[in-house]
């Protein structure tokens, strides 16, 4: 979420476009404003993430930090995994178990593996957002979530590389902000249902403080995460996203 090239161009494009109507939006113009309205250039918050199934709910806690060029590494702090480390750079995720003290890689298709054994994977997690460049956009019409309207825009992925195949998402036609994201898999099976609620706002930055996630395929499995102490453009310690300083 740290395109700061698209800024200008995206607010020049809305400011050009406002007195013909945001009817007049292509599906581009509208994902790229979306892009724009969760834009940072760094970012350390802390998570709770409870997880539903039919054995009952368990709970974690998490840091994140992320950088400029879309690093991430996510610190499990609570709960049964607590000292866990994952660390993405670029298409890789580096994970390290203290117990084991050991560092595992992932990449390709293991990005869709659940994190932690909730329904987020990966990928929810960690993944690149640069949509416009990984996927075709289709303006679906509009729809109203909640009493807001929104502008429903499929994104079908130009490569079979990517963990979801097909992306539907409601997106708020004043903040440009998603209120809901479908996930589909190749065949145009629905894999989860993403909704976003409780935004923070800090400064031009829009961010979900809640995410629910529901598990099409597992039925009754479901995942909530609750975002707390987010701070954005303060910078981040560069040391954090080297794979020799995981087990530190």
């Amino acid at each position: 979420m740290k395109r700061w090239r698209q800024v200008f161009l995206v607010g020049w494009m809305l400011v050009v476009l406002a007195p013909l109507g945001a009817a007049n939006l292509t599906a581009d113009q509208i994902v790229d404003a979306m892009t724009t309205a969760m834009d940072y250039q760094d970012a350390t918050f802390s998570a709770t993430l409870v997880n539903t199934d039919r054995l009952g709910s368990t709970s974690l806690t998490f840091d994140t930090y992320q950088n400029a060029r879309d690093d991430t590494l996510l610190v499990v702090t609570e709960g049964a995994d607590a000292g866990q480390k994952i660390l993405r750079l670029d298409d890789d995720i580096y994970l390290y178990y203290p117990d084991a003290d050991e560092i595992i890689r992932l990449s390709g298709s293991s990005l869709k593996n659940a994190f932690l054994g909730t329904d987020f994977s990966y990928e929810d997690l960690t993944g690149d957002d640069d949509y416009t460049s990984r996927f075709t956009s289709t303006l679906n019409g509009t729809e109203s979530i909640d009493g807001v309207s929104c502008y429903v825009i499929t994104l079908t992925a130009k490569k079979l590389s990517e963990p979801y195949q097909m992306e539907k998402m409601w997106i708020d036609q004043q903040r440009f902000i998603p209120l809901k994201t479908e996930l589909y898999s190749k065949s145009g099976k629905l894999l989860k249902v993403m909704t976003y609620q409780e935004y923070l706002h800090d400064g031009d930055v829009w961010f979900p403080g809640s995410i629910h996630v529901t598990n099409a395929v597992k039925k009754g499995n479901s995942s909530v995460m609750t975002v707390t102490n987010a701070t954005f453009n303060k910078g981040v310690d560069p040391s954090l996203f080297k794979k020799e300083t995981l087990a530190w």
